[in-house]
């Protein structure tokens, strides 16, 4: 929390947390972010302030998690959209993006795709990136295939943690959940 900069953090309940960030997302009091306790060796800190796909804040999310990383090795943001399925992740090791993706932007991204990337992108027959495809009319209905299978949330569950769809049956949970403030 202290390298996030976030502040004032009040022990909260998933329910309590859930409706603060989905609050957050729709515009209201965006500046609290839910912290998890350590949840089988990661931390989450969920809401729109990290997210890697906002158009003003992408760059610094970027920093952020690549900071992060050259603390703890390693180090992760998701975005998707529950209503339009648009997902982006970033990917931070000792220090330095290997990975962002972004439907949404798909400019933006950096890096080669991840192992989870590259298993949907043989299933599907899409050479190279998905990124490399944005304006080919011939691929589009793949690409479409891929984003829906190969979402923030899979990639999440894959690689680290998918907070939206509830806490791992065999979870081991050390700390306490929080509301945090964001910094100014």
């Amino acid at each position: 929390m202290a390298m996030l900069g976030l502040t004032d953090p009040q022990p909260t309940t998933y329910a309590l947390a859930r409706e603060v960030v989905d609050d957050a997302s729709h515009g209201k009091d965006a500046g609290l972010v839910c912290v998890t306790g350590e949840i089988n060796g990661w931390t989450a800190v969920v809401g729109p302030w990290c997210d890697p796909a906002s158009p003003s804040r992408r760059e610094e999310v970027r920093l952020l998690v690549e900071a992060l990383s050259g603390t703890y090795g390693e180090a992760h943001a998701f975005y998707w959209d529950a209503q339009g399925g648009a997902s982006a992740w970033l990917v931070a090791r000792d220090g330095r993006t290997v990975r962002r993706y972004n439907s949404l932007a798909t400019w933006t991204s950096l890096g080669d795709p991840l192992p989870i990337e590259q298993h949907y992108l043989d299933q599907f027959n899409i050479p190279g990136r998905p990124e490399d495809h944005g304006d080919d009319d011939d691929m589009s209905d793949d690409i479409g295939e891929f984003e829906f299978a190969c979402s923030a949330q899979k990639v999440a569950e894959t690689i680290s943690l998918d907070v939206v769809w509830g806490m791992p049956t065999d979870a081991i949970v050390r700390g306490q959940l929080v509301l945090a403030r964001v910094p100014d």
